[in-house]
């Protein structure tokens, strides 16, 4: 009985650390933002991060499906990894509170930080229940020496095979269609109920059109979030299409309150200013769109040295 617990255990808990890494993998991109949020990688190195956790997740959960090697170290490494995520959480209540998606498991499944860091301490505990109660390996040193090298090695290479660098949706949007005015007076319209509190007419000012409900336009949203704050001298502006009611939900879930914003209704005027493919992401100067791009390929160096030009 009690070895049959062990094995149900084990395998239980391997079970949950690969929903964890597969929930990450698609799509990644808010996962590897948290890396750039947290200043312990910049936006070149933080999708080679976000990968090898996820490999590590993946790792560590095949490791417990087989039970290999449970008492000596896939519990104790299990645990270590644990507490990192715990601490991560912790820190990122303590600076903007227990709002927002912890990423635990990904964008398919959302939690609050704390209730991450709830998950986090049960898994603990299963560990070391694991670690007192295991006796000994169901695999020879023969054979782990050839089944542990491998599964490391194909759990790194996971997320660069399944969701490959720069990886992108398909949109249809015409990067390349530039150097026109785009009629932003329809913003301060007086039928609008919410006009912009400052002249986006005039200066250089990057304006993200998002619709609240679009799953892209949250990704665009966050990594948005993660510039402004490493950049608050950035003019970013962000125009939304939607739903009043949803308005709330999607600040949770992005946390870009705190950027200027107004919600710009009228399916007519929208689509005269943000057109049809979303999200959208201009860069304007003087009601002309000198750039745009959708939201993925959005460049912090690269709307740094825009803004720096006469």
């Amino acid at each position: 009985m009690k070895k049959l617990l062990l094995i149900l255990t084990s395998i239980s808990v391997g079970a949950l650390f690969i929903i964890s890494a597969a929930t990450k993998i698609y799509p990644m991109e808010p996962f590897e933002y948290q890396f750039v949020d947290i200043g312990v990688a910049t936006w070149k190195t933080s999708p080679y991060i976000a990968r090898f956790f996820i490999g590590l997740e993946f790792f560590l959960g095949m490791l417990f499906i087989l039970n290999i090697s449970i008492k000596k170290f896939t519990s104790k490494f299990a645990i270590g990894l644990l507490t990192v995520f715990i601490i991560y959480l912790v820190y990122k209540i303590i600076s903007v509170g227990n709002v927002g998606n912890c990423g635990c498991f990904g964008e398919a499944i959302k939690m609050s930080p704390l209730e991450g860091i709830l998950k986090n301490i049960a898994l603990i505990i299963l560990c070391f229940g694991l670690y007192f109660l295991s006796e000994h390996d169901f695999w020879n040193a023969k054979w782990k020496k050839i089944m542990v090298p491998i599964l490391f090695i194909g759990a790194m290479c996971l997320g660069f095979f399944v969701y490959p660098m720069n990886a992108s949706f398909s949109s249809t949007m015409d990067t390349k269609k530039i150097n026109y005015k785009v009629p932003l007076e329809l913003m301060y319209k007086a039928s609008q109920k919410e006009k912009p509190a400052i002249d986006l007419t005039k200066g250089k000012h990057v304006i993200a059109f998002l619709s609240l409900t679009c799953p892209h336009c949250k990704i665009a949203a966050q990594k948005i979030r993660v510039m402004q704050k490493q950049n608050p001298a950035i003019p970013f502006y962000v125009s939304l299409n939607g739903d009043k009611e949803k308005e709330k939900a999607f600040f949770e879930e992005t946390q870009i309150k705190h950027i200027p914003h107004n919600l710009f209704l009228g399916p007519n005027d929208w689509m005269q200013v943000a057109g049809f493919n979303l999200p959208v992401i201009m860069y304007i100067n003087n009601s002309i769109v000198e750039k745009k791009t959708t939201g993925l390929d959005l460049d912090q160096t690269d709307i740094e040295n825009w803004l720096k030009k006469k």
